[in-house]
């Protein structure tokens, strides 16, 4: 590891460079707090800045982003890097600012979400708030259809699922409140949604596990700035602020899930000890369970809530951990834009990163979408673009060219589409049937392209949340340089070839014991970070 000295500068003579663990540090970046990504990137400028200028790692720093496209963002982390290495920052306030600076770019990265058809439905019904009443049921009730997948969301308070044999008035009473909820429902809802499954994907290492959600850092994800203290004054959030948000995630909470068969891994008990087996079965779970909550007692007795312990209910976590298992690269704008002024760049962002992942697997992503499919995914109605067609137009381009400014996409222009048909009497209907060719940001591309090049697609998905694939495509790169068979090199390791085999594909986590041999083992090829 790097060795830095007490005036922040790094001696790369005392150590050998690990530019392996370097990476792995920046790819963990984007999961701290903020207050400590600004002293961990404090940290960083300098090593970095030192491999940048030492002739010993002249280019191996940009070496580095070709390996660094995992889900923490690290290849956009690194990119923000490189362009601020080009100038010096030798006095640490100018450091810190550079740091501030490297943070907020890190911040506007990419969520990792659920990638599945189900979720995607899920999310477009709290969106564009599809509940609605149904004969056999008190509750505001939304069909979710994506795909080959079907299953129904509903509003029912989770209070029910301590009491499930409530009187019929009560029952009545309680719906009555689902309904008002029902009324609030919006596209910050599906943004609390989206950033509860980023937070607890981040955090959590199986299907049991719970996570820690924090207001404050919600209100973060969602681009909003904390007001500033001064004159004694605490600053922070509004606490009109911190109401919406928890309102949000009180939606959320009250989600049920009816869905169809899908499959499991269930351990069950044979000659030859515990095995796993897929089974198909239905669906009936909470979204997302609350539990603890922390914050500060009010003078008038009720708690001002600013954390709180939360997973997925426990069927639906079986679910997001069995081999249905998928998840995707959400840009962290469609959190950031503003559900009422930013509600098409918002819904475009989503739409995309769904289409993305679809053609992760194969790598389509320049396809062309039809106009009228757009402003489906955008919520506009039919009788709108008949009547306004112009303005439709209009809006529609300026959303497409916000998506390319903050980079969530890489351009889009026009398919086959003649300007001079927008002179002609009806022609709307030809602007609807036009397509549009959206190209993906490269941050995208080399994402999935690089995980494909080494993982099925059931595998892709947890590499999207390890980090797993770094040693995979490290091993078996220095393997075939040697020409070793997987034995062979299990043996010099001292694993065993199974384990060896599923290191490669990314399924399994390393061991520090382990990793330490695995990097005096690589490091025999000096090839092998390139």
């Amino acid at each position: 590891m790097v060795y830095v000295n007490k005036c922040g500068e790094s001696d790369l003579n005392q150590r050998n460079l690990d530019l392996n663990s370097i990476l792995r540090q920046v790819a963990k970046l984007k999961s701290l707090p903020e207050a400590e990504l600004i002293q961990e990137l404090e940290r960083l400028l300098p090593v970095l800045w030192q491999i940048r200028n030492d002739p010993t790692y002249s280019g191996q720093l940009k070496q580095m982003a070709s390996l660094s496209t995992g889900p923490n963002g690290s290849l956009e982390i690194l990119s923000s890097v490189l362009s601020l290495l080009e100038g010096q920052f030798t006095e640490p306030p100018q450091l810190r600012r550079e740091a501030e600076k490297l943070a907020r770019l890190i911040l506007e990265s990419n969520l990792v979400v659920p990638g599945f058809s189900s979720y995607e439905a899920l999310r477009e019904a709290l969106a564009k708030n599809t509940f609605s009443q149904r004969e056999d049921t008190p509750w505001p009730t939304a069909e979710l259809k994506e795909g080959q997948s079907t299953g129904q969301a509903q509003l029912i308070p989770a209070l029910l699922d301590e009491h499930p044999l409530m009187p019929p008035d009560e029952v009545e009473k309680w719906s009555e409140l689902m309904w008002k909820q029902r009324e609030e429902l919006s596209d910050l809802d599906a943004d609390a949604l989206d950033m509860l499954s980023h937070v607890w994907l981040a955090q959590a290492g199986s299907a049991d596990d719970y996570a820690v959600g924090d207001v404050d850092e919600f209100l973060v994800m969602r681009g909003l700035k904390p007001k500033q203290g001064g004159d004694g004054r605490r600053g922070g959030f509004e606490p009109e602020q911190r109401t919406e948000m928890l309102k949000a995630l009180s939606h959320i909470q009250n989600l049920w899930l009816n869905m169809g068969e899908v499959e499991f891994q269930e351990e069950r008990a044979s000659r030859r000890g515990r095995r796993k087996k897929s089974v198909r079965n239905a669906v009936q779970s909470r979204a997302f369970v609350i539990t603890d909550r922390m914050g500060q007692i009010r003078l008038d007795g009720q708690l001002d809530v600013n954390r709180f312990m939360f997973r997925p209910g426990v069927l639906f976590s079986r679910f997001l951990y069995g081999p249905g298992r998928q998840t995707a690269l959400l840009s962290a704008k469609a959190v950031q834009y503003d559900p009422y002024r930013q509600r098409w760049e918002k819904r475009l962002a989503r739409y995309l990163s769904w289409q993305w992942r679809l053609r992760a697997q194969h790598g389509n992503f320049n396809r062309a979408y039809l106009v009228e499919a757009l402003l489906e995914a955008v919520g506009e109605t039919p009788g709108n673009y008949n009547r306004y067609p112009a303005r439709v137009r209009e809006r529609l381009e300026k959303a497409l060219e916000t998506l390319v400014e903050d980079k969530v996409i890489a351009g889009w222009e026009y398919q086959e589409w003649n300007e001079a048909t927008a002179d002609q009497r009806g022609w709307a209907k030809f602007w609807l049937a036009t397509s549009v060719l959206i190209a993906p940001p490269q941050s995208i591309r080399e994402t999935y392209h690089l995980l494909r090049q080494h993982l099925d697609n059931n595998e892709l998905d947890l590499a999207l949340l390890s980090g797993s694939w770094v040693w995979a495509e490290l091993v078996k790169a220095h393997r075939k340089e040697r020409g070793l068979s997987q034995t062979e090199a299990a043996l010099e390791l001292g694993v065993s070839q199974g384990y060896l085999s599923k290191l490669e594909k990314g399924q399994v986590s390393v061991s520090d014991e382990l990793e330490n041999r695995l990097k005096q083992w690589v490091g025999q090829s000096k090839n092998s970070l390139k």
